[in-house]
Parts: structure tokens; C-alpha cells; sequence
């Protein structure tokens, strides 16, 4: 385990007092959130900075109330990932231009 597992670990044993959920589903939302983002737009980071994504994520996620509000993961990943593509219009415009031509060329976009 790395420094940056331990640090966002501790981050959410942390948080996750506060919570109705466990630290442990707090860091699947949040791993579940960055893979699907960044699988959409095939985007691949570094080390630190996918770590300061997922740190990012954690706290919104923690702050979001996400663990209670949403009845389905599949709306909270939904929820993250625009709330990444506001922060990063970067990633946002290539994960569109993605999602896009894998429209125009008939692949399935799920």
C-alpha cells in the first residue's frame, strides 16, 4: 500500500465518522466514481494526480451526502462525473469528443 492509499484511507476513516456508511463504501463510491470518469474518456493520470482526484472525490462524495441520497450507484457515479467534468472542462470536452465517436461509429455507449 502506498503513501497515497494510506493517506486517502486515513481521509476516510476520517470522513466517514460523520457518516450513515462505512469508510469502505466511502472508498468504493469513490474508486467507482474516478473509473468510470476517467474510463469514458480514456483519460490516464499520474500517480499524484489521480490521487488528488480521488481525494477530491472522497470530499464530495462525503460532503454530497452521496452514500444516503441516491437509491443507485449508477446515479451517484452519474452525479460525480459531472461534477468532475464542471471542475475540469479540459477532460470534459475530450470525454464528449469520445463519447461522440463512439456514437457516429455505432458502438455501444453505455
Amino acid at each position: 500500500m502506498s503513501e497515497f492509499d494510506k493517506a486517502l484511507h486515513q481521509e476516510a476513516k476520517a470522513i466517514g465518522e460523520n457518516l450513515d456508511g462505512t469508510a469502505g463504501q466511502l472508498l468504493a463510491l469513490t474508486h467507482a466514481g474516478y473509473k468510470a470518469w476517467a474510463k469514458e474518456g480514456n483519460l490516464h493520470f499520474p500517480e499524484p494526480k489521480r490521487y488528488a482526484l480521488l481525494h477530491e472525490i472522497l470530499r464530495y462524495c462525503a460532503y454530497g451526502n452521496l452514500l444516503e441520497c441516491h437509491p443507485t450507484q449508477w446515479d451517484s457515479l452519474r452525479e460525480i462525473a459531472e461534477m468532475l467534468d464542471a471542475r475540469y472542462p479540459r477532460y470534459a470536452r475530450t470525454r464528449a469528443r469520445l463519447r461522440a465517436r463512439r456514437n457516429r461509429y455505432g458502438r455501444p455507449c453505455f
